[in-house]
């Protein structure tokens, strides 16, 4: 028996564990993909060969992350098209300097860079005082909003925020077909948060109330990601972007902008 012979049917497991997990018949995926219901079922039962073209058309069509996509290649016995480059290499300098000035050109209205598992990577100044001022590069958020209280005290609205990343995370998990680590963060977050019957419906947009020194900001956000990526590492890369609601949090983000002050 060879190779190609042996992956067949690896290949059928995976490929109608993805159809199913995007709720799609045989059928619905053939429309899809422009083949027939019988192809599908030949292709998921190991009697058909897909193309290296046809593994990626239904990737496609099945809307799969980039990661799931190298791996449905791999069990068809195709080799990976999209890499995982290091952040910290030469190849990414370009692309990892414009986030950084992004970053920085927001100041003083907070900005942070996280990865796909909500790890911190880089921070401006008013963000790094959102993450207590102390913390390390690879710090996932939730982790430490879970574990440390004083981290989240200053969050005067915390139950509404907590329920505002709880979601996030599932809407994440759901849209990776499923995904362990985010399933875990949530259920971590999750009896922080409140119920969505207790979410304010007044509010054209849920803020963040925090707490500083110089008095309460009130933020909203924003995230960008870099759609266009084709590598791993740039695909899981996040700009969190912070915003004054009101004139008050404005104004005090340029106090707080302009130098350290003493609670």
């Amino acid at each position: 028996m060879t190779d190609s012979t042996r992956s067949r049917p690896q290949f059928g497991s995976c490929l109608r564990d993805w159809r199913q997990r995007r709720r799609y018949s045989q059928l619905a995926l053939a429309l899809e993909a422009n083949v027939s219901a019988r192809h599908i079922s030949f292709l998921e039962g190991g009697r058909a060969r897909p193309s290296r073209t046809m593994v990626q058309n239904l990737a496609e069509c099945l809307d799969m992350p980039f990661e799931a996509r190298n791996a449905l290649l791999a069990a068809a016995g195709f080799a990976p098209v999209y890499a995982r480059t290091p952040l910290e290499s030469e190849h990414l300098e370009p692309i990892r300097q414009t986030l950084t000035r992004m970053m920085h050109a927001h100041a003083p209205s907070p900005a942070l860079i996280f990865d796909a598992r909500w790890r911190v990577l880089d921070a401006n100044p008013t963000g790094a005082l959102l993450m207590g001022g102390d913390w390390q590069v690879g710090t996932c958020l939730i982790d430490r909003l879970v574990d440390d209280p004083a981290l989240r005290a200053p969050i005067r609205n915390w139950p509404e925020v907590a329920a505002v990343m709880t979601n996030r995370l599932r809407s994440e998990s759901r849209q990776a077909g499923g995904d362990s680590h985010l399933d875990a963060l949530a259920e971590r977050l999750a009896p922080h948060a409140a119920r969505p019957a207790e979410l304010p419906t007044d509010q054209p947009i849920l803020t963040l109330r925090y707490a500083t020194p110089l008095g309460d900001l009130t933020l909203f956000t924003t995230e960008a990601e870099l759609s266009s990526a084709q590598d791993l590492t740039l695909r899981d890369l996040r700009l969190e972007i912070f915003f004054p609601a009101n004139r008050q949090s404005r104004e005090l983000l340029d106090q707080l902008g302009s130098g350290p002050h003493e609670p």
